[in-house]
């Protein structure tokens, strides 16, 4: 016979489903039927039972895109994807920009009110419009990053008026998915999240902003360490930790080589129950002016939603364009942003040093943000040919060009690992 038409090849598709799901199917179709020989008593479980065979023939599986956590294999290694915030973050999607005013007023005079706007935005589809800011006005997203860590996080309102110009501005929402996915890891070792002092982190470079200890300590009251090689972001970090009286849960240490990451950092016989990194991207300054100056273009046009371009041309908040040159919303200083090789060499100098004898077996867990789709496959075949971990994990959150993902590995077998977290009693 000739081959199956498109209609029937989609059909038999869609019957492809689970065993399980066609063995309950079948065992409907017979139990139907024998009830219904035995009078019209049992049409209505006929019927039923119809239904779902229909429902069972003719209705692919569901697409796991459309699931906010899917844990499935991938690439070898066991794989999370969350789309959206983590369930724990308290940021939900959007900014309450009245709550966020109260808290930290100076975010009052970067506000976008659409009360005010004289553009019409009655055809926009995404709902009633909501105060903003203008994204690519680095003062505002400084203000409101700021006013997040003050209201969420109990973090001073001067941290913006401490942190150097040219720092990066840390996004908070996404940083804070980060620490909560970490926490996620840790969970799975003893059945429950640990919440207090003696768990401890290891920040591999904190930044002028100390960003990632900040969400931390204050999420789940863990300990610190923040390494950080750049002199002016040391004194930056260490006045914010200062300020905020976090002393004695987070531990500001100087890299002075860069050629280390472990090395000068980690003191003998210190045991770290895991690792995190935000790795600098781009392989050269000229790579990261380059995607700064679209990224700035893009905002400036517009380009975060509809809604926003027609407060800007109402507002007429072009007038006020910073200059690429001086703008730090993609930003920071050259430590934050680029090393030679870009976050694929970063790593991988990471998985070399945590494979030694020295680092191996004295962490829990090792993780470093990935922002890139090949950027991760090349750096996780690194990771098993050349380290041999015991076990390899990838969360993958956000969505659209925003998306990462995070790259675990541990040294420790899974009896390993539940020692572990009895030894310190979590």
């Amino acid at each position: 016979h000739t081959a199956p038409t498109a209609h029937f090849a989609r059909r038999r598709q869609c019957r492809l489903g689970s065993v399980m799901t066609r063995k309950r199917a079948a065992l409907i179709i017979g139990m139907s039927c024998c009830y219904a020989r035995c009078g019209s008593a049992f049409s209505s479980l006929e019927a039923r039972g119809r239904a779902r065979v229909a429902t069972c023939l003719f209705v692919a599986r569901p697409n796991s895109r459309n699931f906010s956590d899917q844990r499935r294999k991938k690439g070898g290694s066991s794989t999370i994807e969350q789309k959206g915030p983590h369930p724990r973050n308290t940021f939900k999607g959007s900014y309450d920009m009245e709550k966020l005013c109260k808290v930290y007023l100076p975010l009052k005079s970067f506000i976008i009110s659409p009360d005010n706007a004289k553009a019409n935005i009655s055809s926009c589809k995404k709902g009633p419009s909501r105060p903003t800011i203008k994204f690519a006005d680095p003062n505002a997203v400084r203000a409101l990053n700021t006013a997040l860590l003050v209201a969420d996080y109990n973090i001073k309102p001067n941290y913006a008026d401490i942190l150097p110009g040219n720092a990066l501005i840390p996004p908070v929402p996404g940083r804070a998915d980060y620490i909560h996915h970490v926490a996620d890891l840790l969970g799975q070792e003893h059945g429950n999240i640990p919440e207090r002092s003696s768990v401890r982190g290891l920040d591999i470079g904190t930044g002028a902003s100390v960003i990632y200890p900040l969400i931390a300590t204050s999420a789940y009251g863990w300990s610190m360490i923040a390494s950080e090689i750049n002199p002016p972001s040391l004194q930056s970090a260490r006045r914010i930790i200062e300020e905020n009286d976090l002393e004695n849960l987070i531990d500001l240490r100087q890299q002075e080589s860069k050629e280390n990451i472990f090395d000068g950092i980690w003191k003998p016989n210190e045991d770290i129950d895991f690792v995190m990194c935000n790795p600098p991207f781009f392989p050269s300054l000229e790579a990261f002016q380059a995607e700064n100056a679209r990224k700035i273009k893009g905002l400036a046009r517009g380009g975060m939603n509809k809604r926003s371009r027609h407060l800007s041309k109402a507002n007429e908040v072009q007038k006020n364009e910073v200059p690429v040159s001086s703008s730090n919303n993609f930003g920071g200083t050259d430590s934050e942003l680029w090393c030679k090789g870009g976050e694929v060499s970063f790593v991988r100098r990471m998985i070399d040093e945590s494979k030694s004898k020295r680092y191996r077996h004295k962490f829990l867990w090792c993780t470093s943000l990935v922002s890139r789709e090949s950027n991760f496959q090349r750096i996780e075949k690194y990771l098993r040919n050349n380290a041999q971990p015991a076990d390899v994990r990838r969360i993958s959150f956000g969505a659209g060009k925003k998306s990462a993902s995070i790259l675990a590995w541990t040294f420790l077998n899974s009896n390993e690992r539940r020692e572990w977290a009895s030894k310190w009693q979590w």
